[in-house]
């Protein structure tokens, strides 16, 4: 989104995927410097942290970090540990959804969504937001893949900000919702269709927070006759059959749900006080509509036994979810599961690059993976999600399939 509000404002704009391009660290440092930018804003997170930092050094020693504005988790969540890692940094970008960058860089007063290296807080106020359409031009969309869409490029295109709910392993819950305009979001839909992308993934971490608004794009879409594929995240209550009907004429082909766990009681302790007959019902509806359905879920949870794992895993399979994505609990930035270890001052729960650490059950590192390897294993081992995969036989589709047993043995 910041690449259309900069350009918007009157900007050039270099886009460096280097996880995209697979680039090393000096082959980045040699591209930047060929830029030679008058700014930089640069995304780091928790999960490559020590990596970030130390590049971001290395930018800042050689002088390619002017007016250098970070964004991510551990900007956003934890500040002052950011700026005392990363000096060079005059600002974090909380809202990437606001001008404060651009505004910073223009040596305007107001910055909307910054804080500051003083630690404050620069409120971005408001229930909507506008960016104008980002610039997919400058992404390399054939770098990216989901195995939603048999392997196909996908243009990423967020319409509401934020999520309306608070889950205690998550931080998207501490951002304030925000709903994108229509008919803005609609003229970037078109922009993609018309690079020849076939597909698009709506980035929203709760598309549905506002049923109406949802409903409303949804059929607006469908209007468009674009003809475009795509996926989304969506909560399973409330959800109806109505709404995925409309999503289906659309042209949606997989939602995304967040179950989190069989276990409803724990579930509601997570922040999701929804019943399993509301997951049932979810699924049905989607599947009525002929929209596949992925199921995620959180294991290693708190207090969460093996057979309470197990039972998510056989959840799943009796769901008959098309996909299912089964991660071990993290401690994220801003959320309740980091606070509550570093309270207790302790260890665990990290996905960092240092590789998995559980910390918030009995059960060991060893395990958690263990039964996570069996959980993938006894639910793709199925028709629904073999045909899924397998969704048609196109040529993109046969090298999807490849590309995803071996992202399939990896897990092992």
């Amino acid at each position: 989104m910041q690449s259309g509000i900069i350009s918007n404002h009157g900007h050039d704009v270099a886009w460096l995927d280097s996880i995209g391009l697979g680039l090393n660290p000096t082959q980045v440092l040699n591209r930047i410097e060929a830029f030679n930018p008058d700014a930089v804003l640069a995304l780091a997170g928790d999960a490559s942290w020590p990596n970030d930092v130390r590049f971001l050094r290395r930018l800042g020693a050689r002088g390619l970090a002017p007016k250098l504005i970070l964004s991510g988790d551990v900007p956003r969540f934890e500040p002052e540990r950011t700026f005392r890692e990363i000096p060079y940094a005059e600002a974090i970008l909380a809202d990437f959804t606001s001008t404060g960058a651009v505004n910073h860089w223009m040596g305007e007063r107001s910055t909307p969504g910054l804080i500051d290296r003083a630690l404050t807080h620069h409120d971005n106020p408001g229930k909507q937001w506008t960016g104008g359409q980002a610039r997919h031009d400058l992404i390399a969309t054939d770098r990216y893949q989901l195995p939603f869409h048999a392997g196909r490029p996908f243009g990423s295109v967020l319409l509401n900000y934020g999520c309306p709910f608070s889950c205690n392993f998550c931080n998207t819950g501490e951002i304030p919702y925000k709903l994108r305009d229509i008919d803005e979001a609609l003229a970037e839909l078109r922009q993609v269709h018309q690079m020849g992308l076939k597909a698009a993934y709506i980035r929203d971490a709760t598309a549905n927070g506002k049923r109406s608004h949802w409903l409303a794009f949804c059929k607006a879409l469908a209007k468009e006759k674009l003809n475009l594929m795509w996926n989304v995240f969506c909560t399973f209550q409330p959800f109806d059959a109505e709404l995925a009907q409309a999503m289906a004429k659309a042209g949606c082909t997989v939602v995304q749900f967040g179950f989190e766990t069989a276990d409803q009681a724990l579930r509601a302790e997570t922040g999701k006080a929804f019943a399993n007959e509301a997951a049932e019902a979810a699924v049905r509806y989607c599947h009525e509509a002929g929209i596949r359905v992925c199921g995620h879920f959180v294991l290693g949870l708190p207090g969460q036994s093996p057979n309470e794992i197990r039972a998510s895993g056989a959840f799943a399979r009796h769901l008959d979810l098309d996909y299912a994505s089964f991660n071990l609990a993290t401690a994220r930035p801003g959320t309740e599961l980091r606070a509550w270890l570093d309270g207790d001052e302790s260890t665990g729960g990290d996905a960092s690059v240092g590789g998995y650490e559980g910390g918030f059950t009995a059960l060991s590192t060893t395990d958690l993976q263990r039964m996570r390897r069996e959980a993938i294993i006894r639910f793709y081992l199925r028709p629904r999600p073999l045909k899924a995969i397998m969704n048609d036989t196109s040529p993109s589709s046969w090298r999807h399939l490849a590309t995803t047993m071996r992202a399939f043995s990896r897990a092992f």
